[in-house]
């Protein structure tokens, strides 16, 4: 099974012997950013798009209905990246409202209730840095359990993950920023317990190592570094792995 996205639409194949099966399922006019996976069980799909809106997809029944099972409302601004914790109840957003939010699917609503009339319209993530005035603001029907803020969620669809569950017991959340730091807040309390400092720009993406204390960075400064954990729970300076100087054209 695959799920690809496209401009507007999430796209569900299912390869079923040597038939290829497509569904088309509307999500209004707006770029669809992210999609991931619920838990291992395949029923339940987070999207996640530029109209500000989470979706929550069943596949048992979506086909019949063409929408989605349920929305959260929360951010300011489009969704950039989901991660799900696979319990198929919780995941995380990062947003280009600057935010990363914690949502639990049980308090989703439905999609004739939602308002994506927030928008900044006259602003663009891409070039733009993000307004002032903007900042800390709060939607009225935020759905979501937790808010952490910090990082920087521009230029790019930064990526946002939770931490491990055998060495951690998912407790973290970790980050990219476009500022060029890997942020990592504590899940509950949403302090901020590390913020690791080596890339010379924009951190799109970075990976924690499911069993070791071990991380690693991608960044536009052309490098991959990787970051180990000693026991005194801080980040050491890290192994670089790769550096490539790009030239502008």
């Amino acid at each position: 099974e695959l799920f690809t996205l496209q401009s507007y639409e999430i796209c569900y194949c299912e390869f079923i012997s040597i038939f290829l099966m497509f569904f088309l399922f509307s999500l209004l006019q707006s770029d669809v950013n992210t999609v991931c996976f619920a838990d291992e069980s395949g029923h339940l799909i987070y999207s996640g798009s530029d109209d500000n809106l989470c979706k929550v997809w069943d596949r048992r029944c979506f086909i019949a209905k063409g929408r989605p099972a349920g929305v959260l409302v929360g951010h300011l601004e489009g969704i950039t990246f989901l991660d799900s914790r696979r319990d198929g109840r919780y995941f995380i957003s990062n947003g280009k409202d600057q935010t990363i939010k914690l949502w639990d699917i049980r308090k989703m609503s439905s999609s004739a209730s939602c308002s994506t009339t927030f928008r900044n319209n006259e602003w663009d993530y891409r070039w733009m840095d993000y307004p002032d005035q903007a900042r800390g603001l709060k939607h009225p029907n935020d759905q979501s359990l937790a808010t952490y803020s910090g990082h920087s969620v521009l230029q790019t669809l930064i990526r946002c993950y939770f931490s491990p569950s055998y060495s951690t017991g998912q407790k973290y959340i970790y980050t990219g920023s476009s500022d060029g730091y890997v942020y990592v807040y504590d899940l509950v309390s949403g302090a901020q317990v590390a913020k690791l400092d080596y890339h010379a720009s924009t951190v799109r993406d970075c990976s924690w190592h499911p069993s070791y204390p071990m991380l690693v960075s991608s960044s536009w400064d052309g490098v991959i570094a990787r970051w180990e954990f000693p026991s005194t729970g801080k980040a050491s300076q890290p192994l670089v792995k790769t550096r490539k100087w790009r030239g502008l054209y």
